[in-house]
């Protein structure tokens, strides 16, 4: 078994509002996202900076570092507040989420204190990874040196990379970890799903 930890500290900028709660399936996207994860953990976390709109929630919830450090301090703080060894961390705005992707991940982690997949231009996909507890001081020490950037860390620990050879098998377009940034990106996804691509 495994946690989940939903990092929701971004700021949407580029969207012009919380990705958390945009209308998803006539409902809010984070409501979806959390039922999904309910079906593979027991175990669900939420970390923002502000939790106060997701007190409604059926996970529990966890408070980003503070001051702020980025992307992972929220992983550092889903780690910290897992019951399990293993934790999938992903971000709110990957509506495509695949459990079955998830799970394939976790049995992935022999040998490994992260598993994470690389993408089809060759970069990783940090924010739809499993990692082990274990990581915890190696993400303390980036942090100690200022490093906000989720992949800061790996070169302390054991990063098992899925190439897409890998995980074109269990996803063949890569939609697990397809995220939404912009209006426009929100658009085309709904225009894309309304026929049924």
């Amino acid at each position: 078994m495994y946690s989940v930890a939903i990092l929701a500290g971004g700021q949407s900028r580029r969207m012009g509002r919380n990705k958390a709660f945009l209308e998803w399936k006539g409902r809010p996207l984070i409501v979806d996202l959390i039922e999904r994860f309910h079906q593979i953990s027991d175990d669900v976390l939420l970390i923002a900076p502000n939790v106060e709109p997701f007190q409604d929630l059926p996970v529990r919830l966890i408070l980003d570092p503070s001051p702020p450090v980025g992307p992972l301090g929220g992983l550092w703080s889903g780690l910290l507040g897992a019951r399990y060894e293993w934790v999938f961390a992903t971000a709110c705005d990957m509506p495509l989420v695949d459990p079955r992707v998830v799970q394939w991940l976790f049995d992935q982690r022999a040998g490994a204190d992260a598993v994470v997949l690389i993408d089809e231009q060759g970069r990783p996909e940090p924010l739809h990874a499993m990692y082990r507890v274990s990581c915890l001081n190696a993400i303390a020490s980036a942090m100690a040196c200022q490093q906000r950037a989720v992949i800061a860390f790996y070169p302390a620990v054991r990063v098992r990379y899925i190439p897409p050879s890998d995980w074109r098998a269990i996803d063949p377009e890569g939609r697990s970890w397809r995220n939404i940034n912009t209006p426009e990106e929100w658009e085309k996804l709904q225009r894309e799903l309304q026929k049924g691509e």
